[in-house]
């Protein structure tokens, strides 16, 4: 970075040298495109935002930056890679050989909501300095801003028919963090979109939840089955689920365009230990201090002591293997959560031995809620 370098170019520079894989600008000047606006409204009306229904809220605000930062003139997209790809051979064998479940790759270290923000409040800093008087705002995933739609337009990538964002020279495997700011910045020109008649993504999701190209419905997404859903995983989707305990990336797995997919410059990307190592049925004995201290800083913590051994149950159900069954009928048999003894009704019921069945009429016969009895008897 040179004093005679653009404003946009040092910009860019500091972003890249504090870990950003790219990062793009785009001019606010309109308000969002109408067609973004459209897009969100068809999705929203289709139900495919399940139980995500706040998504539908502050609409306005997400298709105008200018009503969540007046005078905002430049939206700046960052992209930060979170993969490994040269360590995900090696991982996923040993994943494998201890008998853990699978967890997304974004999701093994440190909670990005956590580290981004602070980025780019570095860069919002710099402009200030640059520019004294500048104002700005800075969203990671948890404001009333379409990122995606804003980080195409800053010529960041082009999004691919499963929803994500797609880069030339890194795929998808990264995560976005947006800056508005009021001060009047150079915009890149957008992304060629480059999927052509590719639908690998579709044909690889387990569960079919990318319905059509571009149209991902929540509710079949495991993802959202595994992280955002609040209660019950519906019985037909538990046996797609497999061995999935925490998201899924078999989309992007199968895309093109992470062949191979571009490295990680942050190491709090890197998995905490026992996220890759740790045996399904070990996660059962987590209390709920536990639970927090364990997932404390982790994206695993949004998912709640009760969702994710929810979701534990559903692997070891999907597993089948009798070797669990002592401690799933423990988890039927003392678990605080109705949640996660009903999921251990269902796991037993697939397993389906002697000492299964023991478990099972008991719950059956006097377990205090009514769900989890109905569960264990209908498992039976």
């Amino acid at each position: 970075m040179t004093p005679s370098d653009s404003l946009e170019q040092r910009l860019k520079t500091l972003a890249l040298a504090d870990g950003a894989a790219a990062v793009g600008i785009a001019r606010v000047e309109g308000g969002a495109a109408d067609l973004d606006r459209r897009r969100l409204r068809r999705w929203l009306a289709s139900g495919f935002a399940a139980g995500m229904g706040y998504l539908g809220a502050r609409e306005d605000r997400r298709a105008d930056p200018r009503l969540s930062l007046p005078g905002a003139r430049s939206v700046v997209a960052v992209a930060y890679d979170y993969a490994f790809p040269a360590e995900d051979a090696g991982a996923e064998a040993r994943r494998a050989a201890a008998g853990a479940g699978r967890v997304a790759r974004y999701a093994r270290g440190r909670d990005y909501h956590r580290m981004l923000p602070r980025k780019l409040g570095r860069l919002l800093a710099f402009l200030q300095t640059e520019r004294p008087g500048t104002a700005g705002r800075v969203y990671v995933d948890a404001g009333p801003v379409l990122e995606r739609a804003w980080a195409a337009r800053a010529g960041l990538g082009w999004v691919g028919k499963h929803s994500l964002l797609l880069r030339r020279d890194g795929g998808s495997w990264f995560l976005l963090g947006v800056l508005l700011t009021d001060c009047d910045l150079a915009p890149d020109a957008p992304a060629e979109e480059l999927c052509g008649a590719c639908v690998r993504c579709l044909a690889a999701c387990p569960t079919g939840a990318i319905v059509a190209p571009y149209q991902v419905d929540a509710a079949r997404c495991i993802s959202y089955l595994t992280i955002e859903l609040r209660g019950a995983i519906p019985h037909a989707l538990r046996p797609l689920i497999g061995d999935r305990i925490f998201g899924c990336d078999d989309c992007q797995e199968a895309c093109p365009w992470n062949e191979p997919a571009a490295a990680a410059r942050l190491a709090d990307f890197a998995a905490r230990p026992g996220v890759l190592d740790t045996p399904l049925a070990d996660w059962l004995d987590l209390g709920e201090a536990e639970f927090r201290a364990r997932f404390a800083g982790s994206p695993i913590a949004r998912a709640r002591r009760d969702g994710f051994l929810r979701n534990v149950c559903v692997a070891l159900g999907n597993r089948g293997e009798p070797a669990a069954v002592p401690r799933l009928a423990r988890a039927l048999a003392t678990d605080p959560d109705a949640l996660v003894r009903a999921h251990a009704a269902w796991a037993l019921g697939r397993i389906g031995d002697a000492e299964a069945a023991e478990a099972l009429r008991a719950a059956a016969a006097a377990d205090a809620d009514p769900a989890v009895r109905e569960a264990a008897a209908e498992t039976l």
